[in-house]
């Protein structure tokens, strides 16, 4: 039930907004309810999309907190489901700048959006990067726009606070204190995300803009817009964190950043290359350690240019990175071309020989397999199709330097080859002939084989939750910064933690099974997929089950013991020695005589 709120005469003028009459000429008595609508946002520098949350339905739910104003959150999937937003205002963010390939969580459409504003009754309030940039590219969203009565081309939380609190729409940034303060006071607004409890991962940004400001940046990217970098404190991010790990969160990503190696670095605004500083970094990652246990802690993007001049500082944070974040993690390197005449017409971040040297750098420290299965920490690699200055030439360059990248037995966790978003001004693919050529030439030469030294065939992957079903196929993956994609040639219950051993290796994923198996009560999908074993043999095993012990299995389908233990395992309850003739009330039946 909404509480009541007095407004004073000073927000008279607000209230008449809302559509409140007042009754009383001194004092008037409104029910203030506020959904928050999360449209989901995937930014160069920030995702929400899930299982990730973004900071800015938390920021703006830190408001609603300090202004003691009741909420609702609801994502774009809930409101799919039926959900519906209720209340007298109705604060909107969202906006995928960059395109992505989502296994479940859509973000919110320019349509789906517009139905939702147009169907609810009250103030409605629309903010984040969807104003600022578009969605996707889109940047005539004018039609959309002009359904809400504010559009806020700033923080969205800050216009918040002005209305609500003072009655004053002022269309302003947030301070740094209101920043942190806002995020720490909205953390328990993650208890209403549908992933809360399981996947929920929690984006942690650390700064807002990028060092390359000085220059504009790379041609494509909306992160130099926003100016000087502003860096939150460390003791600010793990309070952050605190309260979110008291409020049930379990995974986190260091991934609201432009370059991670950048934090609070030596030379901002006097250089683009600034010159990294481990000491804030240790801090920050002990100090949450100090405060939390993570499941899940990773990071995301670096300037392999900062890596490659710096190197010294750069590996002694990338040790840092090894120690306190957990295996899996990714740092995805600023790359988007190897060939010169794009690199300058873009200005982009390094040169070619920079780039490979950030990747070797990554793969002296982190390669070692950890206990999730996954190596500690790999680089990742984007190139985008369509920049300025592309000729036929390019994707010969770029192949060539993924082969040599091959040669030289370097492992890269993820390469991104994806269309440039057009938000700062006009990209075209010349040769989209050539683009799809270069695109599948990665996936079969270089990303099918890379995935086979990353995850071997046999190799055990802890903690693998199941996410969607496909036909007759579970799609799974772990929690964390660009997660494998694990098949599972059947299916499983959605939403559950498990181990599984790798079988088969796809262009971007693996197939696997679940492991150990339990031949007594895995399904015939389940039996059937484990290498050996086949239909018949799966057939013959649950026909035949319980078993007590893999000798049995082993006579009843002719594979060996050793064949057999390296996929099954009998569990404590069926493994138990079978009952005595009169125990069972009758004979009992050779398994010969099936």
């Amino acid at each position: 039930m909404p509480q009541e709120r007095v407004w004073s005469a000073d927000h008279l003028r607000f209230s008449f907004r809302l559509g409140a009459s007042p009754k009383y000429p001194y004092r008037v008595t409104l029910f203030v309810f506020v959904t928050i609508f999360d449209g989901y946002v995937d930014e160069p520098a920030l995702l929400g999309v899930p299982p990730y949350i973004s900071p800015y339905p938390r920021l703006i739910a830190g408001v609603l907190e300090e202004l003691e104003i009741p909420y609702e959150y609801i994502t774009v999937d809930m409101w799919r489901e039926g959900a519906r937003p209720r209340g007298d205002v109705l604060v909107v963010t969202g906006g995928a700048i960059v395109p992505g390939r989502y296994l479940r969580g859509m973000p919110a459409s320019v349509r789906e959006i517009a139905d939702v504003a147009s169907a609810f009754k009250g103030v409605k309030i629309i903010g984040g990067p969807l104003v600022r940039f578009g969605i996707t590219g889109r940047k005539d969203v004018s039609s959309l726009l002009r359904i809400f009565d504010h559009v806020v081309s700033r923080d969205l939380e800050a216009f918040l606070y002005e209305l609500l609190g003072n009655g004053t729409p002022e269309d302003r940034w947030r301070t740094g204190e209101e920043w942190s303060r806002w995020l720490t006071l909205g953390a328990p607004m993650v208890r209403g995300h549908p992933d809360h409890g399981g996947m929920l991962i929690a984006e942690i940004e650390t700064s807002r803009g990028c060092p390359r400001y000085i220059s504009g940046g790379c041609s494509f990217c909306t992160e130099p817009l926003y100016g000087k970098p502003v860096f939150r404190p460390p003791e600010d991010i793990i309070g952050e964190i605190k309260a979110l790990w008291e409020n049930g969160v379990r995974h986190f990503r260091i991934g609201g950043q432009s370059c991670i190696f950048s934090y609070m670095a030596h030379g901002v605004g006097e250089r683009e290359r600034v010159r990294p500083n481990p000491r804030a970094l240790r801090r920050l990652f002990q100090g949450i350690w100090k405060v939390a246990e993570p499941d899940v802690l990773h990071v995301d993007n670096a300037n392999p240019a900062v890596m490659a001049e710096h190197e010294r500082e750069a590996m002694e944070i990338l040790d840092i990175l090894v120690k306190y974040t957990t295996p899996g993690n990714v740092l995805a390197l600023g790359m988007e071309s190897a060939d010169p005449v794009v690199i300058e017409a873009n200005n982009l971040n390094a040169q070619p020989e920079e780039v490979m040297r950030a990747i070797e750098m990554v793969n002296e420290v982190g390669r070692e397999r950890g206990e999730n299965g996954m190596p500690r920490l790999l680089p990742g690699l984007n190139f985008l199709l369509g920049l300025r200055g592309e000729r036929r030439e390019t994707y010969t360059i770029n192949m060539e330097f993924l082969r040599d990248v091959m040669r030289r037995g370097l492992l890269l966790r993820r390469i991104n080859v994806r269309k440039v978003v057009p938000v700062r001004g006009e990209f075209r693919i010349k040769s989209t002939h050539l683009a799809r050529k270069f695109r599948d030439e990665v996936r079969r030469e270089i990303e099918r084989k890379m995935l086979r030294d990353v995850v071997p065939w046999g190799t055990v992957l802890r903690n693998v939750w199941s996410e969607v079903h496909v036909g007759g196929y579970t799609y799974c993956r772990q929690v964390g910064t660009y997660p494998l994609t694990v098949v599972l040639p059947y299916r499983v219950p959605i939403g559950i933690p498990m181990d599984v051993k790798v079988v088969a290796h796809g262009d971007r994923s693996v197939t696997a099974v679940r492991y150990p198996v339990d031949p007594n009560t895995a399904s015939l999908s389940e039996l059937k997929a484990v290498p050996g074993v086949g239909e018949k043999r799966a057939a013959r095993i649950i026909r035949m089950r319980p078993f007590h012990s893999l000798s049995e299995i082993s006579s009843a389908t002719g594979l060996s013991e050793e064949e057999l233990s390296a996929f099954m395992s009998l569990s404590s309850s069926s493994s138990a020695p079978p009952p005595s003739p009169s125990s069972r009330g009758g004979r009992v039946r050779s398994r010969t005589s099936s």
